[in-house]
């Protein structure tokens, strides 16, 4: 019988049957596919950071002399139902107070509403006007900055919201400048009311409200002014004193300084 490997010289290799010929390179495909399968895609490259642009501050405005229209009805007469209280108002209530924003961006190391006090201090009159300090003390445990103008509306006792003629001006403060505020550390804006003062029969101030910066919730402050932050002037001798700030009373404020 002849042998399979009749007429092969020592060199040559050994040929397999076709059958099994199909069967290995069937083997070596799933083989090659095993493999493939295993080998992650590339990752997708990381997205460059892009530069965020700080926002622009703002630039001071006045809230212009309001039409008869919008004085709410019978505001020179107290009204029969109780005021809500001012300390049971949200955040969107005390913004909807501000007769001008705050000019000042928010950034990182704003002030907070939270970590700050708000008073008067100090207290003079002038030839019909009357001026305080808007003092702006950082209570938090971070140093904090503030810069620009200050916002500002009020309330009245009645529960009405103030119609004040507001003025952004630079006053006694200059151009506004950035304040960094270290814990404890201070600063202050001027601020003056003149104009249609309020009377005895007429609605009186309950609260000043004041924004730090752009968007920012308004801080409470009480128009009250303790008599040992007074300091000479023409107010006579230290005493306690009360913004008489009524409905269109004219209310300036300048730019925060440092102390």
């Amino acid at each position: 019988m002849p042998m399979a490997n009749a007429g092969r010289s020592p060199g040559d290799p050994i040929p397999h049957p076709p059958a099994r010929r199909a069967g290995l390179l069937a083997i070596g495909a799933a083989a090659s596919l095993a493999v493939t399968g295993c080998i992650a895609p590339p990752p997708e490259p990381t997205p460059s950071p892009v530069a965020v642009e700080p926002a622009p501050d703002a630039d001071p405005t006045a809230a212009p002399e309001p039409h008869e229209s919008e004085l709410p009805p019978g505001f020179d007469s107290p009204p029969d139902s109780v005021a809500e209280p001012d300390a049971s108002l949200t955040a969107d209530e005390l913004a909807a107070l501000l007769r001008v924003p705050a000019t000042g961006a928010v950034r990182p190391e704003t002030c907070e509403p939270e970590d700050v006090e708000v008073v008067l201090s100090g207290y003079d009159v002038a030839a019909g006007s009357r001026f305080s300090t808007l003092r702006v003390t950082n209570a938090g445990g971070d140093p904090c900055a503030l810069g620009g103008y200050p916002g500002i509306g009020a309330r009245g006792e009645w529960g009405s919201t103030f119609l004040i003629l507001a003025e952004q001006s630079p006053m006694d403060s200059g151009e506004p400048m950035p304040l960094v505020l270290e814990p404890g550390g201070s600063a202050s804006a001027p601020i003056q009311w003149t104009g249609a003062l309020a009377g005895a029969h007429d609605e009186h101030i309950s609260m000043l409200v004041v924004q730090l910066a752009q968007d920012q919730a308004p801080v409470r402050v009480e128009p009250e002014i303790r008599a040992e932050t007074m300091v000479g002037g023409d107010s006579g001798p230290p005493h306690d004193a009360r913004m008489d700030v009524g409905m269109l009373t004219t209310v300036r404020v300048g730019a925060f300084v440092a102390d």
